[in-house]
């Protein structure tokens, strides 16, 4: 029986999200609903990037959401035990 994982939608991720990595290999920060890139400087809406989203990690690089293919959905990872 396959387990069900909640959903990340934009807003979510906008609002507990600090980096986010795409399918091809780009690593974004957020600030606020803007993305913008590591690489480069450009500034994007996080909405626009959403379905191109392969990881989201949060200020402690910790991962909190991800996907495997790009047609699955962005689920919630689950929470790391505390040793």
């Amino acid at each position: 029986m396959e387990k069900l994982k909640r959903r990340v939608d934009h807003v979510e991720l906008a609002y507990r999200a600090y980096s986010i990595r795409t399918f091809d290999n780009r690593f974004y920060v957020l600030k606020g609903t803007y993305a913008i890139d590591e690489e480069n400087g450009d500034v994007t809406k996080v909405a626009d990037l959403y379905y191109r989203v392969r990881s989201a990690q949060n200020r402690d690089h910790k991962l909190i959401a991800k996907r495997k293919n790009r047609s699955d959905e962005l689920c919630i990872c689950r929470r790391a035990k505390h040793s």
